[in-house]
């Protein structure tokens, strides 16, 4: 019999699945030592260089957030260096802002500056994978 309360519980069990798979694919603020040793690890990483006024880095940004949760990409990690306050990390990195670097086994393995397009920013996640 199906009583309301295991149809609450039957509720809350599968927000809290969302809520888990929701969070596995979110981007992160980038923290070099988290990102480091996600990168150590030999698992897929995406890096996304990002500048609130950037309109490239805006369009990149909405891509990203559109293709992270297919499944197809199960398994990255994504990062998000914020250009203004993270000098020191784009100086590390050497790029510009609006960059998406992927990184696969431990090495960088794709690098892409000022794309634009879903497929830009997807040979990125692909290269990741």
């Amino acid at each position: 019999m199906f009583t309301r309360r295991s149809a609450l519980i039957a509720l809350a069990a599968s927000a809290a699945a969302l809520t888990a798979s929701a969070k596995a694919s979110e981007i992160q603020p980038y923290d070099p030592a988290a990102a480091e040793k996600v990168i150590a690890s030999g698992k897929p990483v995406v890096v996304h260089v990002y500048a609130p006024w950037c309109l490239q880095c805006h369009i990149q940004a909405h891509h990203l957030d559109g293709l992270k949760d297919d499944p197809a990409y199960a398994g990255i990690t994504f990062f998000r260096v914020d250009y203004d306050n993270q000098k020191d990390v784009v100086a590390k990195l050497g790029c510009p802002r609006s960059t998406v670097i992927g990184y696969k086994g431990g090495k960088e393995v794709a690098r892409m500056s000022w794309g634009m397009t879903q497929g830009s920013v997807a040979d990125v996640l692909k290269a990741a994978m």
